[in-house]
């Protein structure tokens, strides 16, 4: 099956736990097989945010 391109990427949020596992989920089930689209990753997880200050917060609305 030919997969339908994307122009405009999509910023891609990480959290913590069950949001990790459900993100995941949706991404390998319902986006890949099906779009060709570039993913910005940004890691919120709370270890993430702690090492950066936070400023991986700010990047990721900025996106």
């Amino acid at each position: 099956m030919n997969k339908i391109k994307v122009a405009n990427p999509l910023v891609e949020l990480d959290g913590d736990e069950m949001t990790r596992i459900i993100w995941q989920f949706i991404k390998e089930r319902l986006i890949q097989p099906y779009l060709d689209i570039e993913l910005i990753y940004f890691d919120l997880g709370v270890e993430s945010r702690d090492k950066t200050d936070d400023q991986i917060t700010i990047d990721s609305a900025k996106a």
